[in-house]
């Protein structure tokens, strides 16, 4: 195999809880992931340079040794030097970059499938997830998919049952970044939760009870950053505007995301939110990690 096209799906989280700060610096945080039929694409191809070379159709994204495929990349190189060689990657970027969507996260998972394949270096699922958590803390959770609650970091995951069926995900990136440091930089000890609120989430996602499950969606950040930020005011109303009561944010932000009624719904709303805002994708639940796609 010397080339290979992979899918690096885009999340949500249905809710999110931080209950400490480590003392490596990092936040204990409870939440739920949820993978969508939405997202990147990466084309990988074997290269014998020793290198990892990025072109990429988003010209802000940048590609040197900063951007997580290549730091996938170079973790396996580095573990590996007798067998991995050079990639190339042309980056099919659609997930706007801090936009608490998971498209870096989800790309490194990606390339590090692509590496281990192009390479048959015959990596199990922990072993790759364990690659994944020395990347980034929500790296690993693209390798599984699906809907799971994470903790710890969001290394310590367990995939919970998700009965809301075909359920349509209207979602909108405003335009502006909302960087991840800074945003968990805000927490203080007033804010730390432990998993109760979480664990209700998890619970109208069993029963697939869309009215509970639009009470019991909590994220830290919507009172940390959106509170604070009269920009997210007119991506709410807007959504409100098209029918979608209640949008929550997404990570840390600055996506936004809600239900809609159906997929006529989700589509007629997504396409009068994409005259106002850089981007609005209508989108479905997906039960899946990163995948290889057929040739």
């Amino acid at each position: 195999m010397n080339d290979i096209h992979i899918f690096a799906p885009a999340k949500i989280n249905w809710a999110l809880t931080i209950e400490r700060k480590r003392p490596d610096g990092f936040h204990d945080i409870h939440t739920i992931f949820q993978a969508l039929e939405w997202g990147d694409e990466l084309e990988c191809r074997a290269a014998d340079e020793p290198a990892c070379t990025i072109a990429c159709n988003e010209p802000s994204v940048p590609t040197g040794p900063q951007n997580l495929v290549a730091r996938a990349w170079a973790r396996l190189r580095g573990h590996y030097p007798d067998r991995v060689r050079g990639l190339d990657v042309n980056l099919i970027k659609r997930i706007p970059s801090g936009a608490g969507l998971g498209g870096g996260s989800s790309d490194a998972a990606a390339a590090l499938v692509a590496v281990d394949a192009l390479y048959g270096l015959g990596l199990s699922g922990a072993q790759l997830e364990a690659h994944a958590a020395a990347i980034g803390s929500d790296c690993p959770y693209f390798l599984r998919g699906g809907t799971v609650l994470a903790s710890g970091r969001g290394e310590r995951m367990k995939m919970i049952p998700n009965h809301l069926g075909p359920a349509w995900v209207v979602i909108v990136w405003p335009g502006f970044a909302s960087p991840t440091a800074a945003a968990y930089g805000r927490v203080t000890p007033a804010d730390w939760e432990n998993e109760s609120a979480v664990m209700e989430t998890a619970r109208a996602l069993e029963l697939g009870d869309v009215i509970y499950l639009r009470k019991s969606m909590k994220n830290i950040f919507s009172k940390l950053v959106v509170s604070e930020n009269m920009k997210y005011k007119m991506v709410v109303d807007a959504f409100v505007d098209v029918g979608i009561s209640e949008p929550r944010l997404s990570g840390s932000g600055s996506a936004m995301f809600g239900l809609a009624r159906d997929e006529a719904h989700a589509l007629s709303a997504s396409r009068s939110l994409a005259e106002i805002f850089p981007t609005a994708v209508a989108t479905v639940l997906r039960q899946k990690g990163v995948e290889i796609l057929p040739r």
